[in-house]
């Protein structure tokens, strides 16, 4: 692949998390190993920094990012989360300073009645 072009090549790259479109010169290419190469998507919108993985396509053609298509969250979620504000400095040191001393497991921390577990922690 060539890195120069490969930025311009990707305009029209979507956010996973809220699909709004990466300028490109918020897409950084981090590693470029000929077949593939490793980019950086930084969304202005909402925030969130995505790593991702471009397979070479022909010149002609548009490259294949593998975030393209696949939002991580599903409308439902992404309604629900709307009015939240994005995960902070202050989230991330309290978290931290809650796991700093924690022995345990996952499924201890988060409780028997943790969503999504589908009763696996009961």
């Amino acid at each position: 692949m060539d890195p120069r072009g490969l930025r311009a090549r990707l305009t029209g790259a979507g956010c996973t998390s809220c699909g709004a479109t990466i300028p490109v010169e918020r897409i950084v290419v981090l590693a470029d190993r000929g077949d593939f190469a490793f980019v950086e998507l930084d969304c202005q919108g909402c925030g969130s920094r995505t790593m991702g993985l471009v397979l070479a396509t022909p010149a002609d053609a548009d490259p294949v990012l593998d975030t393209a298509g696949h939002p991580e969250l599903d409308p439902n979620t992404v309604a629900r989360l709307a009015s939240r504000p994005p995960v902070g400095e202050d989230d991330l040191f309290a978290m931290h300073r809650l796991l700093d001393d924690w022995t345990g497991d996952l499924r201890s921390l988060l409780g028997e009645d943790c969503p999504g577990d589908g009763g696996a922690a009961r």
